[in-house]
């Protein structure tokens, strides 16, 4: 990911943290759960939540019994996610090492923040630490545009595109649903499969 890029995001992030938090750690994302569990294997999984800010998700895959280790770039989500006993490390996609680990990975929100000709190389180190039949969902604003707005930089992808980044994954399924912060945005939310 483009340095200059990550700084900009990232320190809006940090300026933002607590603010973020309240706005987005009670948010019902149950349909969005749902759509990710029904592609998860039986019993407890292993899952590995990127770029986790509240923890809200991370959570409440741990209360369905899971295995769930999160990271996020930003020291201030990664404290507040271990404050709510959540296996929380500052890193992010461009440092990930696993290989062959996970069941699921949960990347809700995140991946839109990196630039199009860097997607590929996302998409590539998230399969790599999946496990064979492993699952990514991911999610991005719909549309074409990339540009920095609002103090961050966006890729927006529809299914259409998406399928020029994702390598060697298999969409398996896709869910569009509108915005929760009632800022009237359309999302597109995908579970792709190794």
């Amino acid at each position: 990911m483009d340095t200059n890029q990550i700084v900009d995001t990232n320190a809006f992030y940090k300026e933002h943290a607590e603010e973020y938090i309240k706005a987005t750690e009670n948010i019902d994302m149950s349909r969005e759960h749902e759509m990710f569990e029904r592609h998860l294997g039986e019993g407890q999984q292993f899952i590995l939540d990127v770029g986790c800010g509240s923890g809200r998700d991370a959570l409440y895959f741990k209360s369905q019994g899971h295995h769930v280790i999160a990271i996020d770039p930003n020291v201030e989500f990664v404290e507040h996610a271990r404050q709510i006993n959540i296996d929380a490390y500052q890193s992010d996609v461009a440092h990930i090492e696993f290989v062959d680990m996970f069941d699921g990975i949960w990347a809700c929100a995140v991946l839109l923040h990196y630039r199009k000709k860097e997607l590929f190389a996302a998409f590539t180190k998230l399969y790599n630490a999946l496990k064979e039949d492993g699952i990514l969902f991911c999610s991005f604003l719909y549309g074409e545009l990339e540009e920095d707005r609002e103090g961050r930089h966006y890729s927006d992808l529809t299914d259409e595109s998406l399928k020029d980044y994702i390598g060697d994954f298999k969409i398996i399924d896709v869910m569009i649903t509108d915005d929760r912060l009632k800022e009237n945005k359309i999302w597109l939310n995908v579970v792709l499969k190794k």
